[in-house]
């Protein structure tokens, strides 16, 4: 015991003195006048004189004059260099004020110390001169720009550490270890109002990128997703991050002749039709076609009406069963047909049913997430909620798993069937007939009290059928365009644009309907109906009574009440 504790007293004492060792930041030699004034409540321009010696500046060693050149000790006493004719144009622009520090158009209270940057930077000057974010310093446009601190920071405090991504074919582009904190600063331009309209930008550009699956993955924490400077920046030998062009340039990585380029960095064999379906429009607007818009429209009725018309269902049956309930006389206790049972689902369906039920669930907890994370606020939930799944990239193949699941149910109960049919045992019960039609108006009336007696359904009621039939219906929706956003690639290398951007839509809006009304409606009817209350327990032992078979069933009790 001893000899831990003095080993342990050894290795604190030994960490201490390593501290002690270490240096303490220190300021550049020529700061301290410079403290008197630019430091808190000097009256200059305040400095962060405390993040400078840990800044990539200060632990360069680079002193205050080395940037603010000719500005010696005292109130700047000295002659400041001369400046060419350029190099006044530009130091009189900066002065009326640049964008990117903060949600307006601001002054630049150090116009000349800009110039000192091409100084150590030279490459990235002058690619940074070239770019869009750079003309204005060279020339007159609609609006101010943006400056080296728009998008690094302060220079007193710019981070010493940067991080590099590198897609998946090895090109590597240099961005800031936090690649959603480079999207704020874009944003802070580009998602100004202000200066969209100032600069004649598009003022929808930030909102259409965080509601695309690129903003939406890089919101809820998906390391590989693209962020601004992914599909802008140039390659690294080209000037990179400084080197972003308009997208009517043709040398900018996302003109039209170079933007399947950029999508390769990350899909490789990306083709003109997959790059097309990038863009900073409402994805019901991509696709070179009207389609997707119908398909948009089209879906958004079929979700209202159909929720809308199942929330009053499930209103008027629930006051029926409640009025039901308060009606129902006490009695001496369960009766000889509440006790016996007959088979309803045999182990075939109950296990097609477990799979459904795991994929679908899975499904909805891994992709509903990622489809809220266009809000900014829910996006934080879904960022933490995916922590679960081991992070973005792990929900993903849960989802994946997911999608497995429901394609296995499908496939056992298409296996199923026609087996049954080779036996000439296939029931037609669950196929939609006219009766179902008007079994649906006058249970409603019923229910609300307008009729008397309630109809006679058979096997299937028009409720049942209505669930299996939109399994059928969402089996094919959702596996079919889940494929699609499988291998993207594959698909754009041969179908049209439309047809993969409506295969987003349709993905999309399905899943919030069968989410919304399997978690409601069907949730609501097998589990909090208050007759069946906490559940009906056919999905688990497939069984149900004669008694409730006699009040679901009506027909079929009497067509099997001699064999019961």
């Amino acid at each position: 015991m001893r000899a831990t504790l003095l080993a342990i007293a050894l290795l604190l004492s030994t960490a201490a003195r390593a501290e002690e060792a270490k240096p303490a930041p220190k300021l550049p030699a020529d700061a301290e006048s410079c403290l008197m004034c630019h430091d808190k409540g000097g009256g200059a321009p305040e400095v962060d004189f405390k993040a400078f010696p840990g800044s990539v500046h200060g632990q360069a060693e680079v002193g205050c004059t080395d940037c603010h050149a000719g500005y010696k000790e005292g109130p700047h006493e000295g002659e400041l260099p001369a400046l060419s004719a350029a190099e006044q144009a530009t130091v009189a622009r900066l002065a009326k004020g640049a964008w990117g520090e903060g949600e307006a158009k601001h002054g630049v209270t150090a116009p000349r110390a800009y110039l000192a940057c091409q100084s150590c930077h030279t490459t990235e000057a002058e690619a940074f001169a070239k770019s869009v974010h750079g003309k204005w310093l060279a020339q007159d446009t609609k609006a101010p720009g943006a400056t080296c601190a728009s998008c690094h920071g302060s220079p007193h405090a710019l981070p010493a550490k940067l991080a590099e991504y590198a897609p998946k074919d090895g090109k590597r582009v240099p961005v800031p270890a936090d690649r959603r904190e480079m999207t704020k600063r874009c944003e802070a331009c580009h998602g100004n109002e202000a200066f969209a309209e100032a600069a004649g930008l598009d003022p929808e550009a930030v909102i259409t990128y965080h509601d695309s699956i690129h903003g939406r993955l890089t919101r809820v924490g998906n390391a590989a997703a693209p962020t601004c400077v992914s599909c802008h920046a140039a390659a690294p030998d080209a000037g990179g991050t400084h080197a972003i062009l308009s997208k009517t340039d043709p040398a900018s990585t996302v003109s039209a002749a170079n933007k399947k380029q950029a999508c390769a960095r990350c899909h490789a064999g990306a083709t003109d039709t997959f790059a097309g379906l990038v863009a900073h429009k409402p994805l019901h607007e991509t696709g070179g076609s009207v389609i997707p818009h119908l398909v948009h429209v089209a879906f958004s009725w079929l979700t209202t009406l159909t929720l809308l018309f199942f929330a009053f269902h499930v209103l008027v049956d629930f006051v029926y069963e409640l009025r039901s309930r308060l009606a129902k006389k006490a009695g001496h206790g369960p009766s000889a047909d509440a006790v016996r049972s007959v088979i309803r689902f045999d182990i075939h369906q109950r296990i097609q049913h477990w799979f459904m039920l795991s994929g679908v669930i899975l499904l909805g907890i891994t992709g509903w997430p990622l489809r809220g994370a266009g809000d900014a606020e829910a996006a934080t939930y879904s960022r933490a909620f995916m922590k679960v799944f081991g992070g973005a990239e792990g929900a993903a193949t849960w989802h994946r798993v997911g999608a497995v699941l429901i394609i296995i149910s499908a496939a056992y109960h298409l296996f199923y069937l026609t087996f049954l049919a080779s036996k000439k045992r296939l029931p037609l019960s669950m196929l939609p007939v006219p009766k179902d039609a008007l079994d649906m108006r006058d249970n409603i009336l019923f229910m609300m009290g307008v009729k008397k007696e309630r109809p006679k359904f058979d096997r299937y009621m028009y409720l049942e059928k209505f669930d299996y039939w939109a399994v059928f219906w969402g089996i094919v929706m959702m596996v079919g365009t889940g494929f699609i956003f499988w291998f993207p690639v594959w698909f754009a290398s041969w179908a049209p644009g439309w047809l993969i951007t409506a295969a987003q839509i349709i993905h999309g809006e399905e899943a919030t309907l069968a989410i919304l009304f399997l978690f409601t409606v069907h949730f609501y009817n097998v589990h909090l109906k208050p007759s069946i209350f906490p559940m009906n327990w056919a999905w688990l032992n497939g069984r149900i009574s004669v008694e409730a078979m006699k009040h679901e069933h009506p027909l079929e009790y009497d067509r099997l009440k001699d064999d019961l």
